[in-house]
């Protein structure tokens, strides 16, 4: 998988799961102890998570990684 459709993968993923679960940018970024534009900035294409922020995320939904890249 080239880098750009890991990333957007990702962006994909995030915004799915969040949407689904009904929260919003905002909420998800203070959630996770960031600034409120943190998720925005990933699903945006400005940033991606570290592997330890990606993390947190995936456990944020309260799933295992296989769970979320499946």
């Amino acid at each position: 998988m080239a880098n750009t459709q890991y990333d957007d993968f990702i962006r994909n993923r995030i915004t799915e799961l969040r949407i689904s679960k009904n929260i919003s940018e905002h909420k998800m970024s203070l959630d996770l102890d960031k600034s409120g534009s943190y998720i925005r900035g990933i699903t945006n294409g400005m940033s991606m998570p570290s592997v330890k922020e990606l993390m947190r995320i995936i456990q944020y939904f309260d799933m295992t990684p296989a769970e979320f890249f499946a």
